[in-house]
């Protein structure tokens, strides 16, 4: 038996041997596991790239090779050999046809999605913060790409686009009802970024949004959508992204894997345009060959279990959260459920839709923010009252939550038995 000192009450605990570090280490070794062949599996990139070895991405500093088929070499679909017959999608205000581009080839190309002015407001603002970023040395960048984070901080027209307001996006109401189609209307933001390719830099390696579950499947449907706001014109010049036209069906009608794949294809559009794409879709930044930057904003969606890679939490700033609609906190996650963001319990009587008070966890950050959160502890009867007065989820109980009462009732009969 090993012998162990608690430091918590500093008292001699013996344990089994068979619970020893050394133990369980010699118990692991060479060893079949039900599940490490699915874990381990680098599903679906290692079929992808074993089927399709002129996916493989360029290494960190090599140059890129040219005429010789790579995946980024490449040019627009209308242009492209092998897609310029196909009716691949084209820049539509028809929601009919929208939906129909969106189910075959994993994208659709919403026309004017913003107007000439909201365009501009939108380019104005990424821009200049791109460029005070990388100024101040606190930029996110590699090869392939700058990214700027946490857009819902970063002006007024980030918050409305997230909430789909018409005086941001003027397609915002036609936007929201293609994600609620596809996902659900309880969607909630992952992440609100912009994408700034500079002059001669790498592509990225194509990769599925959705492969953040890797290698778990999804077949059926998509868990995740991006809404691209493309806020200049793009081209296989400027660096329209990369996109396999089809490749989610590719993916889901083979099982989560991937046989030989067609060209990759540049995205063309105009500014203005919005492009919505399933998660699943084969697509990457490309080589911008201009001597300008390519600005694209991209706000990805997904069902309300998947964990946010933005944490919107701790992100926004206290004065946005302050006003903040009902329906801004809901899509950014202010909604907890019993399965899901609850803080010491608060929202376990919460049911994830607008406007439920008894998951509202906005109340929750505010304190915090103001240094007024007092978190429960460990408790003794004898120190109750003493107590009870601190305890800021006990404040938030009574004054937010109104399921409380129903609580209390379960709790006196209880008492009574």
């Amino acid at each position: 038996m090993r012998v162990r000192m608690s430091q918590h009450r500093r008292t001699i605990m013996a344990i089994p041997n068979e619970f020893a570090e050394a133990a369980v280490a010699a118990g692991s070794e060479k060893i079949e596991t039900p599940y490490r062949d699915f874990v381990t599996s680098a599903e679906p990139y290692r079929s992808l790239l074993e089927k399709n070895p002129w996916l493989v991405p360029p290494k960190s500093g090599e140059s890129l090779i040219w005429n010789e088929g790579r995946y980024y070499d490449t040019t627009t679909g209308r242009k492209h050999h092998y897609w310029r017959d196909q009716d691949l999608p084209t820049p539509t205000k028809n929601i009919h046809q929208l939906r129909a581009d969106f189910n075959r080839w994993g994208y659709c190309l919403i026309e004017e999605a913003t107007s000439v002015e909201q365009t501009k407001v939108l380019y104005d603002r990424v821009s200049e913060q791109a460029a005070a970023e990388r100024e101040l040395g606190i930029a996110y960048l590699g090869e392939a790409q700058q990214h700027v984070w946490a857009l819902v901080n970063k002006g007024d027209a980030f918050v409305r686009c997230m909430t789909h307001e018409t005086s941001a996006v003027q397609a915002g109401r036609l936007i929201e009802q293609l994600l609620d189609e596809s996902l659900g209307p309880d969607w909630n933001h992952l992440s609100f970024i912009a994408n700034v390719s500079y002059p001669g830099c790498h592509p990225q390696g194509l990769h599925q949004d959705q492969g953040l579950a890797a290698p778990y499947l999804m077949l059926e449907a998509p868990f995740l959508v991006n809404t691209i706001y493309i806020l200049q014109d793009v081209d296989e010049h400027n660096g329209g992204t990369l996109i396999i036209p089809g490749s989610h069906r590719l993916y889901s009608d083979n099982d989560g894997c991937f046989g030989e794949v067609p060209p990759a294809i540049n995205l063309e559009a105009p500014a203005g345009t919005v492009m919505l794409m399933d998660g699943r879709v084969l697509h990457g930044g490309a080589v911008n060959r201009s001597d300008d930057m390519r600005y694209i904003i991209t706000n990805s969606v997904v069902r309300p279990f998947i964990r946010q890679q933005e944490s919107f939490h701790l992100t926004i700033r206290p004065e946005i959260l302050k006003k903040a609609s009902e329906k801004f906190l809901w899509r950014c996650g202010f909604q907890a459920t019993a399965t899901r963001s609850m803080v010491e319990g608060y929202g376990y009587y919460g049911n994830g839709k607008l406007g439920d008070a008894n998951g509202s966890l906005v109340e929750v950050r505010i304190a915090m923010d103001e240094g007024n959160y007092h978190r429960v502890g460990e408790l003794s009867l004898a120190e109750l009252d003493e107590v009870a007065a601190k305890l800021t989820l006990a404040r938030l109980q009574a004054s937010h939550e109104p399921s409380r009462n129903y609580a209390k009732s379960i709790i006196e009969k209880m008492s009574e038995r």
